[in-house]
C-alpha cells in the first residue's frame, strides 16, 4: 500500500507538469475543452480538478491499492498520449 501511494504521488507530480504544459501550449483543442470550465470557475479550476483526482486516488489506494494504482496509471498514460498528440510529429 505504501509503494502504491508513493507511485501515485510521483505520477501526480508528472500529471501536474503535463497539465501545465497542455494549458500553456494554447492548442485550440485544449482551449475548447477547458475554456468553459475556466471561464465559469476561474483560471485555476482545472488544477483544482487535477488535485481532486489525485486526492481521490490516494484515498482509494488506502483500501483498494491495486485498482487505484492501475486506474491512475491509465490516467497518466492517457495524459502522456495527449501531450504526444498535441506536440505532433517532429518536423522533417
Amino acid at each position: 500500500m505504501l509503494i502504491a501511494t508513493c507511485f501515485i504521488l510521483l505520477a501526480g507530480v508528472g500529471n501536474f507538469a503535463m497539465h501545465r504544459w497542455m494549458l500553456e501550449s494554447r492548442h485550440p483543442m485544449v482551449e475548447q475543452a477547458t475554456g468553459g470550465i475556466r471561464r465559469m470557475l476561474g483560471r485555476q479550476a482545472t488544477y483544482v480538478m487535477e488535485f481532486g483526482i489525485l486526492l481521490g486516488m490516494l484515498w482509494w489506494a488506502q483500501t483498494r491499492w491495486f485498482p487505484a494504482l492501475m486506474l491512475y496509471g491509465v490516467y497518466t498514460a492517457l495524459n502522456a498520449a495527449t501531450i504526444a498528440w498535441i506536440k505532433g510529429p517532429p518536423p522533417q
